[in-house]
C-alpha cells in the first residue's frame, strides 16, 4: 500500500530512464519542484531541448542504454522506457541498491507512484487513485484547479497572517472566522485583516 507523503527533492539527483513523452512529463514535474534530473537514454524527443533551455544546469543527459552503474548516486529513479524487461531490471537494481523507484508500466514493481498535482505557489494538492485509474485523478485535478485558483501565494500569506491574529486575539471565534475568510476574495480578506488588527 502506498502512503501519501510530501518529500523534499531540492537539489537531489533523480534519474529518469527513457527519452519519450512519459519520461519528459516526469522530468518536467521533478524539475518544477527543484530536483536535479538526469535523463538516461540513447535518444530523446525534441521537447527536452526546451526543458534544458529553461532549467539549464538542473537537467543533464547521459546518451547511453540503461546500465546499473549510472544509478548508484540517485535519490530516486524513474523507469520510463518502452521495454517492460528493462523497466523490471531497473526495479530489481534499485532494490539491490536501496533506491526508491517508480516503474511507469508496473505499479506492483514500484516503490512509489507519482500523483496528479495542483501547484499554486504555497498550495499543493496531490490526487491519486493509487495507480488504478489515472484518468480520474486528472479529472479531479482539473475540477479542483478551477475551484481553488484564487488561492495564490498572496492570498495564502494573508490567510496565514489572519490565522495568527485569530489565535492570538480572537481564539473563541477561530472556526467561524476561518470559514468566513475562505469565502472572501482577496480585497475582502485584506479588509478583514484590518478589522482583526483593531
Amino acid at each position: 500500500m502506498f502512503y501519501p507523503i510530501m518529500i523534499n527533492i531540492s537539489n537531489k539527483l533523480i534519474i529518469v530512464v527513457g527519452g519519450g513523452e512519459v519520461a519528459y512529463r516526469k522530468a518536467a514535474k521533478f524539475l518544477e519542484f527543484g530536483g536535479k534530473v538526469m535523463i538516461l537514454s540513447p535518444n530523446n524527443i525534441e521537447k527536452f531541448r526546451d526543458l534544458k533551455e529553461k532549467h539549464k544546469e538542473k537537467l543533464n543527459f547521459i546518451y547511453d542504454k540503461y546500465n546499473k552503474k549510472y544509478i548508484h548516486d540517485a535519490f530516486l529513479v524513474i523507469a520510463a522506457t518502452s521495454s517492460k524487461e528493462i523497466n523490471q531490471q531497473i526495479s530489481n537494481d534499485c532494490k539491490d541498491l536501496s533506491i526508491l523507484a517508480n516503474i511507469v508500466d508496473n505499479r506492483d514493481s514500484s516503490d512509489f507512484i507519482t500523483p496528479s498535482i495542483i501547484s499554486n505557489d504555497n498550495l499543493t494538492i496531490s490526487i491519486s487513485t493509487m495507480g488504478s485509474f489515472p484518468y480520474l485523478s486528472k479529472k479531479i485535478r482539473t475540477d479542483m484547479e478551477e475551484k481553488y485558483k484564487k488561492f495564490n501565494k498572496e492570498y495564502l500569506n494573508l490567510l496565514e497572517e489572519m490565522r495568527y491574529l485569530v489565535l492570538e486575539k480572537h481564539r473563541d471565534k477561530t472556526k467561524e472566522t476561518m470559514e468566513y475568510a475562505l469565502s472572501l476574495d482577496i480585497d475582502e480578506l485584506k479588509d478583514l485583516l484590518i478589522k482583526l488588527k483593531d
